[in-house]
């Protein structure tokens, strides 16, 4: 009956505490932008992966071509954004790369998140030896470009789309890695911490229990930024085709890059896919400005 009883404090203290976070989040105008962005963009990704035929679109994983007539024609009714090359339509285009973008970000620093952060915990806890040996090799991948440093991993794993990804996952984790443990060097000798550990409690349950929950605060920020970061990292590789062995896969630094050599003639080619990509990194940054306000402690009393 107690047990039940504390499970249902914790349950409503939680509710309360989520719903609080919700409303300092709207309350900002900058938040509230960037909440509705992100939901706009999931709701677009999850029509296109589970219903695409309620906006009328087929073969979602690819752009479709028309070489017949390949080069970039005007907006008009037929085609609201106008087509670029090779007689690929801009707004179909843009909602299937807006399905791949949101979804990869989303894998990309989830994985990441979640590696860096059990490593970030588990490093400042114990110490020694195994946070010296943490902390050296994310100091290696700080020492280098993301950049240079995905593709230098991308052409050992390979160039197809999964391998990009997972050579963003594996320069991803640090960042975390360093934030978690941080943290956890910050709380890990505070006397609850102390208490689980004296009263029974074994490292793992104490990490997870009570560790990793005050974690979670400044890794929710970082990742609301780093969604943006990855897609731009992402759009940059495919831009400069370092992702040759996926053709036609719907991505907005793919599609900039086939309108690109025909941005003086055909400007929209590239303006519309550019805008879908900065309102998306843009969105994300004010998510993650609002989420700092929201979750800063002095404006929840």
């Amino acid at each position: 009956m107690a047990t039940a009883t504390v499970k249902r404090l914790r349950s409503s203290a939680r509710l309360r505490s989520s719903r609080l976070t919700l409303v300092l989040l709207l309350k900002k105008p900058t938040g509230a932008a960037g909440l509705f962005i992100m939901l706009a963009y999931l709701f677009i990704a999850l029509l296109l992966q589970f219903a695409p035929w309620v906006i009328g679109i087929s073969q979602p994983g690819v752009m479709i071509t028309n070489f017949s007539n390949p080069y970039p024609s005007p907006p008009s009714s037929a085609h609201l954004l106008g087509t670029t090359y090779p007689g690929i339509d801009v707004l179909t285009a843009i909602i299937k790369a807006i399905r791949v973008d949101v979804f990869s970000s989303l894998l990309v620093v989830g994985a990441g998140a979640s590696i860096g952060s059990l490593l970030g915990i588990y490093a400042g806890f114990r110490g020694k030896f195994i946070d010296q040996i943490v902390m050296r090799v994310t100091d290696i991948f700080f020492s280098l470009p993301f950049l240079v440093l995905a593709m230098a991993i991308g052409f050992t794993l390979g160039r197809a789309f999964g391998d990009v990804l997972l050579a963003l996952i594996v320069i991803w984790w640090p960042i975390y890695a360093r934030l978690a443990r941080s943290q956890t060097l910050a709380i890990k000798n505070e006397l609850y911490v102390k208490f689980s550990l004296v009263s029974g409690n074994g490292s793992v349950k104490t990490i997870f229990k009570h560790i990793l929950p005050n974690t979670l605060t400044p890794v929710l920020i970082q990742m609301s930024v780093d969604l943006a970061n990855v897609v731009l990292l992402i759009a940059g590789l495919y831009f400069i085709g370092f992702a040759a062995e996926t053709p036609y896969l719907p991505e907005l630094g793919s599609l900039i890059s086939y309108g690109f050599p025909f941005s003086l003639t055909a400007p929209w080619t590239i303006i519309y896919p550019g805008l879908a990509l900065m309102i998306f990194a843009l969105g994300m940054n004010m998510l993650g400005d609002g989420l700092r306000d929201a979750l800063n402690p002095r404006y929840r009393i």
